[in-house]
């Protein structure tokens, strides 16, 4: 249910080496209408779960996908002089998901300027 994360996927394989994966009908026609989970207002994927939640027996693996630095103007609380995540945001987001009723944030994948992508469990301090 998530979004997609890379237009083009990499991914580095023991035997074969590096493997692209697409997104399903990507095209240059096609890619205007494409988000990248890093890019977009993480609320959108909180309201999206939130609604099927209703209609689920058990709690969903939702993901987070944030970047190490923020565009500017994606969330009212952050200040764009300041735009690096910290544990405040994750905090607002985990508080918003909580009142939309999501029983739990599974993942938090944090995308970084070294096109690096690391997930809280790599980090003891990005963890909450």
């Amino acid at each position: 249910m998530h979004p997609i994360t890379q237009l083009v996927e990499h991914r580095q394989e023991e035997k074969v080496g590096a493997i692209f994966y697409p997104a399903p009908y990507l095209s240059n026609k096609t890619m205007p209408y494409y988000q990248v989970a890093y890019e977009m207002d993480q609320r959108k994927i909180i309201d999206t779960y939130a609604v099927a939640q209703k209609h689920i027996d058990q709690g969903m693996s939702l993901t987070l996908f944030m970047r190490s630095i923020l565009p500017k103007g994606l969330y009212e609380w952050k200040n764009d002089d300041n735009p690096t995540m910290t544990t405040r945001d994750l905090n607002h987001l985990r508080n918003y998901a909580w009142r939309k009723g999501i029983r739990s944030l599974y993942y938090v994948r944090t995308f970084t300027n070294d096109l690096e992508i690391h997930t809280a469990n790599e980090c003891e301090s990005c963890m909450i």
